[in-house]
């Protein structure tokens, strides 16, 4: 059997097509009616209602556009999202309300996670539970990122973005830092560059 590596080396290896897991099609005042509702459940605010305004309209507009697979979108329609803003901006009303849209018309379900809980549902549900499906992971980068457990040490955010690069699963995430600022090895860092599109969210914290 001719080996891998000669194969790469004669140019005839080609690496497999990573195709998008799902369609949708929605309508710009629907998904924005649907977002809205959503969103304004979550603010803890005085507004009535969630408000769009010049700092997260943008990344909304991204979000959507990612949704339909619109041509519109500033990245890879394969890779999932990571929005990255100053803590109390918003990022995660934002991103837990487009999963809820996601949720519902996307035919999946992208499961809302902690990033400090990853340990507690890993020990749980096994870490099969976390590898594949649809995820999105808030505060990346705040969890403790060294377990050490009766002598055994890990560092369950490594891994699991490791096995999620490995299996192809679709994440969505939220985090305060950049990705160069993470506190994770180079190797992890980089695997987080192929599995994100990174959309910044602008502005100061909305908290009162």
């Amino acid at each position: 059997m001719e080996k891998l590596g000669d194969i790469v080396k004669k140019g005839e290896y080609k690496k497999p097509v990573q195709k998008r897991i799902f369609n949708c099609s929605i309508k710009a005042d629907d998904f924005a009616k649907m977002f809205i509702e959503s969103a304004t459940g979550k603010i803890h605010s005085t507004e009535d209602t969630y408000l769009v305004d010049d700092e997260n309209k943008e990344a909304i507009n991204q979000l959507y556009y990612f949704l339909i697979g619109s041509e519109k979108f500033k990245g890879d329609l394969i890779k999932g999202i990571l929005l990255i803003g100053a803590i109390g901006g918003g990022k995660t009303v934002l991103m837990e309300s487009f999963i809820d849209v996601f949720n519902e018309i996307s035919g999946k379900i992208a499961v809302n996670i902690n990033s400090k809980d990853i340990v507690e549902l890993i020990e749980k549900h096994g870490s099969q539970y976390l590898q594949k499906r649809p995820l999105c992971i808030d505060d990346i980068g705040k969890e403790q990122t060294v377990i050490n457990t009766y002598g055994t040490v890990s560092k369950p955010m490594e891994d699991l973005i490791n096995d999620r690069y490995k299996t192809a699963g679709l994440t969505f995430g939220t985090s305060n830092l950049k990705l160069e600022d993470m506190p994770y090895n180079k190797h992890t860092v980089d695997r987080m560059r192929q599995m994100f599109n990174v959309i910044i969210l602008p502005g100061k914290s909305r908290r009162k």
